[in-house]
């Protein structure tokens, strides 16, 4: 079970991220002028579950899903939608998200007044799951003509055809997310889509990095044994060498073209790094809407340089703060306990509850500028670990949308690339990042004294 779009960064306690604003719902026109800023497009033809929690009632988990999610599956077709089943999943994240109650608001076109109606029947099993769980689940109606509460008799207070849908654009809520250069997208296609870098620039990075590839297979290679294996044991005697390939090319002189190769190797990925933190310094820069210009030769080198596991792990560290020189060291293949340390300190604030933070929202909105650009420019055969850097980005910021979006993209480009599958399991089974369970965590456990 997978919902579309789920996103579990907690509206209320954004103050929690660096350079995070707090934002305060104070009725219903702010969630549902919200909720589209939240998703990064307006829903349509969906069903939208939100939890609230505390006295503030603050925004938690906001999770979208098709009305044909919640279709009951029917006997002629065991393979379909399994409704009951999509409903009790997003009840039980809801409820994990801490929730004090929650609301459901159907997104539609058609006239859900019609009890037999496919969207009435569709959000009436998702309201009466979570009424069990929590009583008094509110539900509201988005349509092309307006928004009203979904049970509303009142036609002073709900019209027939709905509040008209500028109280949305024109609330607290929505020109709050303006300031802050948030934008929403027409459907979720728009907000999804990376469009193609131009011709010109495309041509530059492919054959940028089709040079920077030979370069470093050509180095890879050159640290390998004369016969094509493994890295050279220095403390096994190439034993016959000098009588095969003469003295020039005896084991001395093999090892010493081995630790040269070692060497610029290691240069190769510091130079790599060096691209992304100048690119990053860029992105960085721009002030929010202005036209990102990378140049497509760095862009082609750095798409090609993070398959290399070093190298993406290298550009992995640098998203967090005060990892420069292990980013280095680990871009230089100079791996020892330090960047070992390291590494497991930056994954655990990403995915550990007890040691999870939020990430830095420069970084990271840096990074997947930098990121997007080099998936727009590269071929596809080599997008996969950019797709892969964004799905993780996303997720660590708590937009599961995004994150399941980009694995599904690393996956398309390779079945088989470990760290991507790791990932889908995570968001596939609505594990949020650390420092989201860690707050989940402290809602639910009662403060003694």
């Amino acid at each position: 079970m997978n919902p579309k779009d789920i996103t579990s960064k907690n509206l209320g306690r954004r103050s929690a991220a660096p350079n995070a604003t707090v934002v305060r719902v104070a009725g219903p026109e702010d969630l549902l002028a919200y909720i589209p800023y939240r998703l990064g497009f307006e829903p349509a033809e969906s069903v939208v579950a939100v939890s609230l929690t505390g006295p503030r009632q603050r925004v938690g988990l906001v999770a979208r899903v098709d009305l044909a999610d919640l279709r009951l599956r029917q006997p002629d077709d065991p393979d379909g939608p399994d409704g009951a089943a999509t409903a009790r999943w997003l009840t039980d994240h809801v409820v994990a998200d801490g929730a004090d109650r929650a609301v459901v608001v159907l997104y539609t076109a058609t006239d859900p007044t019609t009890p037999s109606g496919a969207a009435r029947r569709a959000v009436e099993l998702l309201r009466a799951r979570l009424e069990r769980r929590l009583p008094g689940t509110e539900a509201w109606l988005v349509a092309p003509t307006g928004f009203r509460a979904l049970d509303c008799a009142d036609p002073m207070c709900c019209p027939a055809q709905g509040r008209p849908l500028s109280a949305l654009k024109g609330s607290r809520v929505a020109a709050h997310m303006v300031l802050e250069g948030r934008t929403v997208s027409g459907t979720r296609e728009e907000r999804y889509a990376l469009r193609a870098a131009p011709e010109q620039a495309r041509t530059q990075a492919r054959r940028a990095a089709a040079r920077w590839t030979d370069t470093y297979r050509r180095l890879l290679n050159a640290t390998r044994s004369p016969d094509g294996g493994g890295p050279i044991d220095r403390a096994t005697p190439v034993r016959g060498a000098e009588q095969r390939q003469g003295a020039a090319f005896g084991p001395r002189a093999v090892e010493a073209q081995a630790l040269r190769a070692e060497r610029e190797l290691g240069d190769w990925g510091a130079e790599n790094l060096g691209l992304w933190r100048s690119a990053m310094r860029v992105a960085g820069d721009a002030r929010p809407g202005q036209p990102l210009t990378l140049s497509p030769v760095d862009l082609g080198k750095i798409g090609a340089a993070l398959a290399d596991v070093p190298v993406r792990d290298a550009v992995l560290l640098s998203l967090a703060p005060g990892t420069e020189e292990a980013a280095l060291r680990t871009a230089r293949r100079q791996v020892d306990g330090d960047t070992d340390a390291a590494t497991g300190a930056v994954m655990a604030r990403i995915v550990d509850p007890e040691q999870g933070v939020p990430p830095d929202e420069a970084i990271t909105r840096a990074a997947r500028h930098v990121l997007e650009a080099v998936v727009t420019h590269v071929p596809r055969s080599r997008r996969a670990p950019a797709y892969l850097l964004l799905a993780l980005v996303a997720w660590w910021r708590g937009d599961g949308g995004l994150a399941a979006e980009r694995v599904s993209d690393a996956l398309g480009v390779d079945p088989g690339y470990r760290l991507a599958l790791l990932l889908r399991g995570a968001i596939a089974g609505g594990v949020p990042p650390g420092w989201v369970r860690r707050e989940q965590v402290s809602r639910q456990v009662p403060h003694s004294g």
